[in-house]
């Protein structure tokens, strides 16, 4: 960890001086990732540099670890690739790539790569918290919303909230929740959720100014984070009244908090959808809303067309904190060097559909200056992912904020960032992590990645859906659902997906319709139909996704359109034979299991053994169970790796995940 912080310190202190870098590129290795198979290996590669590198330092560690270590790799200064053949397909691994110049570190650059990373089948829970006037005018796309996060693999919850709540209980809302369904792993905030106000700025060490520098903006900052930290010590005692407007002071009992950096773990993915207070647009805050969920949903099931490559806008020098070099940092990780445009983002964004964006300027509450304004989304579209970075603006709960503008454009703006104080970490996003991972990995970092300024601070935010990934595949289309054998099994029928290179489909099913969907195949398949021969009694619930070799410039891995959904009720399930109409059951639990399951089952067959297979179809587990009386057996799943499970006994399979 020490290491971690003289890196970042050398890194501000080298920022400060400039001494050799001449753009914001230089402070990065423009990096790309060719990944083989046979045999398997990862090769980093970056373009040649003329003269004053000496050496590339390379890093390695686990997705969820902290800490770096020790050097995996070193490569003369004139090198221009470093290969890793310690790898295994199928696993994540995270890179950290320093240039030097003798013992003066240059640059750096972060990748989360892999070979044929499996399949995510179930991201988790994510809840929305609905603003109660917005939830009664627009119910219908509120649902419409809901549909298209279980689609991409989340079980989702929702819950209504006044807008004059106090913080406090819109707070005890989401933990009620939080403990209810076992743990929530995203939040979004839909409508003008109450804001919570936090912070120190310009009082305190390490914060001496606010985070865009201006001490009349000390004081508190909007801070999204408290929803998403478990931490019951906030306090109300401070006073801070240097900042302009009222809203940024901060004095004892007002229900402004004063913790300047987040003060526990941010436990969610989470974002913000809140388009009140933007009289710039003629539409109202409900209709913005009705339109940025439709454009959301056109751009997952992919009617929205995108090109893979990113905008950068810079409009400060580079001497002045080289903010733009995680754009540089971030693009190549997603879209390799030469997708990486320089130039106006307007012009380009408008003349392409690009994926992501960013621009940095000298900014007021609605101006960023000579990149964009408020305005400019009324006439033009952005990108889908974006970042802006200027003055004032990160703080963004006023009326026409810039930082919320792009997501009430006719087009793209699905979300949008403050970046530069601190840097943001996107990196993830091209091996499938949704944008609001690289938020959370933002908000939690303190000593892992470079930063620039502000690390971990409570201002750190994402407007927008954090649930949105960076590659869409087009979905299969017109699923229909058919009871065969006197409503006893369901045939499943859909047309194929239009994308190029897809492998074959995946079924799911669900006993709810916002449920949790689990695969009923262990391998895609190319069949463009599926019978459900064990189906629940009742309503039954079924996705049928595309699932594709997704290959970025930092590795590749198995990706899944959106799920095409059906559902059908009055099944009544199937006889075991003629003579006794008994429904096969399987059943596992725990389900999550740390250490040994426990199979249930009335399908008892001599000799019949039990098959599990982890998500890359590969058998981990072959054992022939003894069924005793109560038709249940122990099974240790210890030594397997965490992640989904598919068990088979005889023609039942039923998933499990390990922890």
């Amino acid at each position: 960890m020490k290491k971690i912080v003289l890196l970042n310190i050398v890194l501000a202190a080298f920022l400060m001086l400039h001494l050799q870098a001449q753009t914001n590129s230089d402070y990065t290795v423009q990096t790309r990732v060719v990944v083989n198979t046979s045999p398997p290996s990862i090769s980093i590669r970056w373009p040649k540099i003329a003269t004053g590198v000496t050496a590339y330092n390379i890093y390695r560690k686990e997705k969820t670890d902290q800490s770096w270590g020790n050097i995996l790799g070193s490569t003369l200064g004139t090198d221009t690739i470093w290969t890793d053949t310690q790898v295994k397909i199928g696993e994540n691994y995270e890179y950290n790539i320093q240039k030097l110049n003798g013992t003066t570190l240059l640059g750096i650059s972060y990748l989360l790569s892999g070979i044929e990373v499996p399949v995510v089948h179930s991201r988790g829970k994510a809840l929305i918290v609905v603003e109660a006037g917005l939830a009664s005018a627009i119910p219908n796309e509120i649902k419409s919303l809901m549909a298209d996060i279980n689609a991409d693999g989340w079980e989702v919850i929702t819950t209504q909230v006044s807008k004059t709540d106090s913080i406090q209980k819109v707070k005890r809302e989401i933990k009620r929740i939080d403990l209810e369904v076992g743990g929530i792993n995203a939040l979004i905030l839909l409508g003008h959720i109450p804001v919570p106000y936090s912070g120190n700025f310009g009082k305190i060490e390490h914060f001496r100014f606010p985070p865009d520098g201006h001490v009349e903006h000390s004081g508190c900052w909007p801070a999204d984070v408290y929803y998403a930290v478990d931490y019951d010590q906030w306090t109300d005692t401070i006073t801070n009244i240097d900042a302009t407007r009222i809203e940024n002071k901060n004095i004892p009992g007002d229900g402004k908090l004063d913790q300047t950096r987040t003060p526990a773990k941010v436990n969610y993915l989470m974002g913000r959808i809140d388009l009140s207070n933007l009289p710039a647009f003629p539409l109202s805050e409900v209709e913005l809303t009705k339109q940025y969920i439709k454009k959301a949903h056109d751009f997952r099931f992919k009617i929205t067309k995108t090109i893979e490559k990113g905008v950068i806008d810079d409009r400060f020098a580079v001497t002045q904190g080289a903010y733009g070099s995680q754009a540089w940092r971030n693009f190549a990780a997603m879209f390799g060097p030469q997708q990486i445009i320089q130039g106006d983002l307007l012009q380009h964004c408008d003349a392409q559909n690009l994926l992501f964006a960013y621009g940095a300027g000298g900014g007021t509450y609605t101006d960023c200056g000579r990149v964009c304004s408020t305005d400019s989304f009324l006439r033009h579209k952005g990108a889908i992912f974006n970042m802006i970075f200027g003055s004032n603006f990160g703080d963004w709960d006023n009326k026409n904020n810039l930082l919320r503008a792009p997501l009430a454009a006719k087009e793209n703006g699905l979300t949008n960032a403050w970046s530069g104080r601190p840097h943001w970490q996107n990196h993830s996003m091209a091996l499938g992590e949704p944008v609001g991972y690289s938020a959370q990995l933002t908000q939690n970092n303190l000593n892992t990645y470079t930063y620039n300024d502000a690390a971990n601070a409570i201002h750190i935010a994402l407007m927008g859906d954090p649930t949105l990934r960076l590659h869409m595949i087009a979905p299969p289309s017109n699923v229909t659902a058919t009871p065969i054998s006197n409503n006893t099994m369901v045939t499943l029928n859909w047309l194929p997906s239009i994308e190029p290179g897809i492998l074959g489909y995946y079924i799911y099913h669900s006993e709810y319709q916002f449920g949790t969907y689990l695969p009923l195949n262990i391998n895609p398949q190319l069949a463009l139909n599926f019978t459900d021969s064990f189906p629940n009694n009742g309503n039954n619930f079924y996705q049928v996704k595309a699932v594709k070799l997704t290959t970025s410039a930092s590795g590749s891995y198995f990706n899944t359109s959106h799920g095409a959904s059906i559902s059908i009720g009055n099944i009544i399930g199937n006889p075991v034979d003629v003579d006794h109409v008994i429904q096969h059951y399987l059943d596992i639990v725990p389900n999550p299991a740390t250490s040994v399951i426990t199979m249930s089952t009335n399908y008892n067959i001599n000799d019949l053994t039990t098959h599990i297979y982890n998500q890359l179809g590969q058998l981990v587990i072959s054992k022939k169970p003894y069924l005793n009386q109560l038709n249940n057996i122990d099974i240790n799943v210890s030594d397997l790796k965490a992640g989904l499970y598919f068990l088979k006994y005889g023609p039942m399979i039923k998933t499990f995940v390990k922890l």
